[in-house]
């Protein structure tokens, strides 16, 4: 059955309050599985599998499929669908709650609310930092500003996402292929943990950039000026940034070279 069948069997509207824009087109669903690399080896987190489109393409694979949904009115949609595949375990928790200590390398696959994009993206990171890769579908002006190496659409989520990752573009999803239709494209991106991150405080390096961006249309003296008076532009010197720079001027490495210098200057 399509995706719109399985939603009127079983009575269900979408709610806009949960985000859902469900992938609805086969052939997207296998293109991102494809595209993710998926084998009969792996553990895949699926976070939110809706009606369960990309779930199926993802089961087909052989692999072992760990998928969280918070909409508990899809129970019995899931339950019927993947009745006959013992390679699917569906819990019907809020993945943000959800204990993923258990889990060993696994890889994420998901189309994932642009209002908890953010949330989901710390959990992945910050609670299973030896993930393999996260093949996320986002809406395109978040996917801009994660893929974003200077300029507008640079901001703090560009470098929370490449300080850990490598950010790849793999394919633009249109409306048509989602039900219901959302206004714009989205785009699938592939995150691939790095070998080497910084060894730094990462809770006060993220603040640092926060404050660093308050005022994006600001220098970055201007905006460093609430951290260390008048010594900003002594700091700004040590690192080679000119002073008169905007924050989205100032790739990843010179903010960490800039957060480190900073350290030993107090206000």
């Amino acid at each position: 059955m399509k995706t719109s069948d399985w939603l009127k069997k079983y009575n269900i509207y979408l709610k806009k309050s949960l985000g859902q824009n469900f992938l609805a087109t086969e052939v997207y669903a296998k293109k991102i599985v494809q595209k993710s690399g998926i084998t009969s080896e792996d553990t895949v987190i699926e976070i939110g599998p809706g009606a369960g489109t990309l779930t199926e393409s993802l089961a087909k694979t052989g692999a072992k499929i760990f998928a969280f949904e918070i909409d508990q009115r899809l129970k019995p949609l899931l339950e019927e669908r993947f009745q006959n595949y013992n390679n699917v375990n569906i819990q019907f928790i809020d993945f943000l709650k959800a204990d993923l200590s258990n889990f060993e390398k696994p890889k994420y696959v998901a189309n994932i609310p642009y209002y908890i994009t953010s949330p989901i993206l710390e959990k992945i990171f910050l609670e299973t930092p030896n993930f393999q890769l996260a093949t996320l579908m986002v809406q395109k002006e978040y996917g801009d500003r994660m893929l974003a190496k200077s300029g507008k659409n640079y901001s703090p989520l560009s470098i929370f996402v490449q300080f850990f990752c490598d950010v790849e573009k793999l394919i633009t999803v249109p409306p048509h292929a989602f039900i219901p239709n959302p206004k714009i494209d989205s785009v699938v991106i592939k995150l691939t943990p790095k070998e080497n991150i910084p060894d730094i405080d990462k809770n006060k390096f993220f603040k640092f950039i926060h404050i660093s961006f308050s005022q994006r249309r600001k220098t970055i003296k201007n905006n460093l000026k609430q951290l260390f008076g008048d010594k900003t532009e002594e700091i700004l010197k040590k690192c080679n940034i000119d002073s008169k720079t905007r924050p989205e001027n100032i790739n990843i490495d010179q903010f960490i070279n800039l957060f480190n210098i900073s350290k030993s200057y107090n206000k």
